[in-house]
């Protein structure tokens, strides 16, 4: 049957109110005289998270090496259909980090403070002012003074990492495995260990309560998936569509686990110089103004919640890629075990924490992996001034000033390749953090920890577990690459965070460099 002359006017009518939509919406970035990438009706620039090809943030990094974006300071973008700047200059992105930080204080992801309490108020996503009050309130766990406090407790996992090796290795003399769960089996111990005073013996049973949470928090759901898509890209629906960070498993484990433990501690009155300590004493404080209530608990909770997450997947992540790394290059492997053994020796088999910490090929290495493979490789800023404050503008590279509420990404990943600052820059290089090379580096072509007030709290935990475990590791054994290696690595679109599709193998050999050189 024919359509009606009525039905036909109404469909020609919505489709050219579409088109008319359609080239002022996507039209902005044209208008305001910025480089944009061309983007495709409805989904803008997101095609590559609908298609699963990639993951968003490593796309972010496609734009910013993108040839046609070569000169450009900021480049437009759509995520759906809303407006978004992703920045190459590093001034601006100084600016945005440092110099600005008041008008940048937030990032753009947050969860629904009434149906999700411990996403809300943790202190990745709580906004400012709360957050700037909640890091401070943290900030104690992670001085130096605490840290070397942490340290035997670290050291005691180690041992048992080196234990674990050793049982498993010593019939055969080598084992080919899947290096990153062995690395994340030590994270997992090290976190709950100095942060809860928990043994959590992810090396007796790898499918313990705290290791088989942590294995499930980062696992990709197309639930999960749509809710971290709300969370980080709008914000604003969280409460309507009923946004979680955390899996409701998850958020019971936690819950019932920090609650024991913080009645423990307090029952016992000990001092473990851990993140249950802070908690303890943020939950006295509470008590004593009479604030104390469940919102409060949450909070504390939430803390717990983001440095398990956060704490073993970061280090657990960059442990593997360096062995991946040394595995393919290994005169670089001999020289870092040559280093540490002979550390080990001058020190009778146990390193202090200033000697761990400052050993310098160790430091190279570390950070040149963390070039290569930032565990988050993209940084994001909500732009909201206070009452009061100009708004941030884009001057001198282009005569725009950027609107309340806009996202601004920062593309690490991009950025800590760019043949700009680092020439040859797929290449696997320790040496150009040697103490001379440093010092002429662009600062804000590296950034695996973020830099300004913002900057990752955890940073100086993070290095000294993975320095930790890479010692352990190396000192009696060296990794080589197998059938199972991959030739290079390819980066998971599903995943969150920086990790290789389907793992990385590694030969793991039994070699006693330090106990030979003990008996020298």
């Amino acid at each position: 049957m024919m359509m009606s002359i009525d039905t036909l006017c109404l469909l020609a009518t919505l489709l050219i109110l579409f088109y008319i939509w359609y080239r002022y919406n996507y039209g902005y970035w044209k208008r305001q005289n910025i480089p944009f990438m061309t983007p495709l009706p409805l989904i803008g620039n997101t095609k590559a998270m609908f298609t699963l090809s990639n993951s968003f943030f490593l796309y972010l990094s496609d734009i910013y090496k993108d040839t046609k974006m070569s000169k450009a300071a900021a480049v437009g973008i759509y995520i759906l259909n809303k407006p978004a700047l992703v920045l190459r200059e590093p001034e601006l992105i100084k600016s945005v980090l440092i110099k600005e930080f008041s008008k940048f204080s937030n990032r753009c992801a947050t969860c629904d403070p009434h149906f999700d309490a411990l996403g809300s108020n943790n202190l990745f996503f709580i906004r400012n002012p709360q957050w700037r009050e909640l890091r401070t309130k943290i900030s104690p766990v992670f001085t130096t003074g605490k840290i070397k406090q942490m340290y035997p407790l670290m050291i005691e996992v180690g041992s048992q990492l080196e234990a674990h090796l050793e049982s498993h290795i010593q019939n055969y003399n080598s084992l080919v495995t899947e290096i990153k769960e062995i690395c994340a089996l030590f994270t997992t111990d090290v976190i709950a260990s100095i942060a809860f005073g928990v043994q959590a013996n992810s090396f007796k049973n790898p499918n313990a309560e705290f290791r088989k949470q942590g294995r499930k928090m980062m696992e990709f759901t197309l639930g999960r998936a749509f809710n971290f898509f709300i969370a980080f890209f709008y914000p604003n629906w969280v409460t309507t569509m009923k946004v979680k960070l955390f899996t409701p498993q998850f958020s019971l484990f936690i819950r019932r686990t920090i609650s024991h433990v913080i009645t423990e501690r307090e029952k016992s009155g000990l001092t473990r110089n851990d993140l249950i300590d802070v908690l303890v004493s943020l939950k006295k404080e509470s008590v004593e103004k009479q604030e104390y209530n469940q919102v409060a608990h949450d909070v504390l909770v939430a803390q717990a919640a983001v440095f398990l997450t956060a704490g073993f997947e970061t280090s657990s992540s960059t442990m593997a890629f360096t062995l991946f790394e040394l595995a393919k290059r290994l005169d670089l492997q001999q020289r870092l075990r040559n280093e540490i053994c002979e550390a080990l020796v001058a020190e009778n088999g146990k390193l202090s924490y200033e000697t761990i910490t400052n050993l310098p090929y160790l430091g190279m290495v570390v950070d040149e992996v963390l070039r290569l493979y930032p565990v988050l490789p993209v940084l994001d800023r909500e732009h909201r001034p206070k009452d009061g404050e100009s708004q941030f503008d884009l001057k001198p590279y282009y005569d725009y000033t950027v609107p309340n509420g806009m996202a601004v990404y920062v593309p690490i990943f991009g950025l800590q390749r760019d043949p700009k600052y680092w020439p040859n820059p797929d290449t696997f290089d320790p040496e150009r953090f040697s103490p001379e090379k440093k010092k002429l580096h662009e600062t804000m072509a590296y950034l695996p920890f973020g830099t300004g007030p913002h900057n990752c709290i955890g940073s100086r935990i993070g290095l000294l577990q993975t320095k930790i475990g890479l010692v352990h590791i190396l000192k009696n054994h060296y990794v080589e690459v197998c059938d199972k290696t991959p030739a290079q690595i390819n980066f998971d679109p599903l995943s969150l965070v920086l990790q290789n599709k389907g793992g990385i193998y590694l030969n793991l050999v039994n070699d006693g460099l330090y106990k030979r050189s003990a008996k020298k």
